[in-house]
């Protein structure tokens, strides 16, 4: 008998840590091997078709999100036709919770599975070889002879996380390390909040700590570049976590963690702990989602600001951590006045990514229950929203454009120097700044079109000359900004030459590419190769005194800084403020493209 267990990711990136949990719990059980494949949710449908028809299984179990329950119904439709004796089950969170609904409308799903799968699917595959029906299993309901949807519908949990065996068990996990890597330390959530899944036990149930570190020095050893922790709350029980970090800031090799934090419950102890992280080892991940009083209290959220803005103030200040906040679209009693404070709120933290997320109405949450008269959403998974009673259709859709505009920009990293500038001039209401640029956007129809990088520079530029309401010396100095960040981010790739940058004088820049000893200040190990591999990797340019000032939020401004310095690494430079060097004057004359050029503020 065959077995196979799919899955449709969102992204190629992604891996199914379910298939693999499930994948091993057979095995663990006695059941025969099973087989597992991965698709996407971008794939055609008939070539994932003619996939899973070549393994030729007796058995297809498919798990179910709210990002691929459309197309993988439409899926198991299309299987039933071409194999119409091969059964087939479902799990996973998007119809555990409404088992028998789902039965009732696809006709081709002969089961469904409520709850973690590990004991289920392999109980349930035991029962099926041994020629049973699978209604005698614990939270497996279906259909019985008659066609009457019955069995147990009873949710099932693991109650000891210890017993199930590694989900990575048996592969090559150096052929995956190209790929997100997917790990779960804990099961459940102490919060309640009433737009998710997660907080409906008040149960939280941990894996050992020697074991998840044994596991995660597997990953370690096999190269893996980032393993994103799906624990809803990583950060509730200290016992559990702080032994984990500690870990995490003394692996050795390159690696990242992403951890889901709730930044309300960190103490001064976890404080001190996360200051020894190096750079770039651990990505915080911390829920706001509003801060709105009344919204808070619908959903069942608690949120002590001064608490989370003294956490922000300090995690930032350490530099090492980048720090991802949540914001949620489309909450109880928000208005689009309210959801601009919340925004403004929670931009003010400084954190590194800010994303707008648009509330799903998923089935089983108390919103989807609590609210039904005050939502309008998709009925197709995800159930996005699209209107509630305190915020108009209207105003949800161009938040969706300002989310997109705000993607590429702020959340992109591309323009972190210029957008940082700029903020300065829109304090009492950050959401202004990105509210005019998304106005332009819309404007010039970028809504309807794709976008290279280079016109996104070039609509940015138009945006500072023509909408913020600058002065002329401030555009000038945001110019100058501007050429840093796209000379920069895109690696010398994306020349700024439509702002009339140009590198320094030759006569200056030749002389402090030749000198090897004065520019090891700067460049640790410089060695002069040769002009073809200098002018790939470095660039020089004249610096502005005012831009100068502005850029020393960044890096310590040596005397008579005249030059920006930027070296190649990887996709995407680094750069530092340097003197003249060896020869030249403190401050040049006004070079071409520099801070006295007379073109500095035109906009084209």
């Amino acid at each position: 008998m065959t077995i196979l267990l799919t899955t449709l990711n969102a992204k190629f990136i992604h891996s199914s840590l379910a298939l693999r949990c499930l994948r091993t719990a057979c095995l663990q059980k006695g059941a025969v091997p099973v087989f597992t494949a991965e698709y996407t949710i971008n794939q055609n449908a008939s070539d994932i078709l003619r996939h899973i028809y070549q393994f030729h299984a007796d058995i297809i179990g498919f798990s179910c999100y709210i990002w691929n329950i459309e197309m993988t119904c439409h899926l198991i439709c299309l299987i039933k036709k071409v194999m119409p004796q091969v059964t087939v089950f479902a799990g996973g969170p998007e119809v555990s919770y409404t088992a028998r609904s789902i039965l009732e409308q696809h006709e081709d799903i002969d089961y469904v599975l409520q709850g973690e799968g590990e004991v289920v699917v392999p109980a349930l595959i035991r029962a099926l070889q041994s020629g049973r029906k699978g209604l005698v299993i614990p939270g497996v309901l279906g259909r019985d002879a008659a066609g009457h949807i019955c069995g147990d519908e009873t949710f099932q949990e693991v109650d000891d996380l210890d017993t199930l065996p590694f989900p990575y068990e048996g592969e090559d996990l150096s052929a995956l390390s190209h790929k997100i890597m997917y790990y779960e330390s804990s099961r459940g959530c102490p919060f309640h909040c009433q737009y998710c899944l997660s907080g409906m036990s008040d149960a939280v149930r941990f894996r050992s700590v020697s074991r998840v570190i044994h596991e995660l020095e597997l990953f370690v050893q096999a190269g893996v570049r980032q393993i994103k922790f799906v624990d809803r709350t990583f950060n509730c029980n200290p016992r559990h976590y702080r032994p984990l970090i500690e870990y995490m800031i003394h692996v050795k090799k390159e690696i990242n963690f992403h951890l889901e934090i709730e930044p309300g419950v960190l103490t001064e102890v976890d404080l001190a702990l996360l200051a020894k992280a190096p750079r770039g080892r651990i990505q915080m991940e911390l829920g706001i989602q509003s801060t709105y009083g009344p919204t808070l209290e619908a959903i069942h959220r608690h949120n002590d600001w001064p608490h989370i803005e003294y956490i922000m103030e300090k995690l930032v200040s350490y530099g090492t951590i980048h720090l991802h906040l949540d914001l949620i679209v489309g909450l109880p009693y928000e208005t689009f006045s309210h959801l601009r404070q919340s925004f403004n709120d929670i931009y003010a933290l400084h954190p590194h990514k800010l994303q707008i997320g648009f509330l799903k109405l998923l089935k089983g949450s108390g919103i989807r229950r609590d609210y039904p008269g005050q939502y309008r959403y998709d009925p197709c998974g995800p159930y996005e929203v699209l209107e509630t009673a305190w915020l108009p259709y209207e105003r949800i859709q161009y938040l969706k454009v300002f989310e997109d505009v705000f993607e590429r920009t702020y959340n992109a990293g591309k323009f972190r120097y210029t957008l940082s500038f700029l903020e300065r001039f829109f304090t009492a209401d950050f959401f202004r700044l990105y509210d005019i640029v998304t106005q332009a956007w819309i404007a010039e129809h970028w809504d309807l079109n794709a976008i290279s990088d280079e016109n996104l520079c070039r609509f940015l530029w138009r945006c500072i000359c023509q909408n913020l309401g600058l002065r002329e010396k401030e555009i000038a100095t945001a110019r100058e900004l501007l050429c840093l960040d796209i000379l920069t981010f895109f690696g010398f790739r994306l020349n700024p030459d439509f702002l009339y940058w140009q590198e320094a004088d030759r006569a200056v820049t030749d002389e402090i590419f030749k000198n090897e000893e004065w520019l090891r200040q700067y460049i640790p190990n410089y060695r002069f190769t040769n002009w073809r591999d200098i002018k790939m990797r470095c660039r020089i340019w004249p610096v502005s005194k005012q831009a100068a000032t502005e850029l020393q939020r960044y890096v310590s401004v040596p005397a008579r800084a005249v030059y920006v310095l930027a070296e190649k690494r990887r996709n995407r430079a680094a750069w530092q403020l340097i003197p003249a060097g060896p020869v030249g004057p403190a401050f040049l004359p006004a070079a071409a493209g520099g801070a006295g050029d007379s073109e500095a503020g035109r906009c084209v």
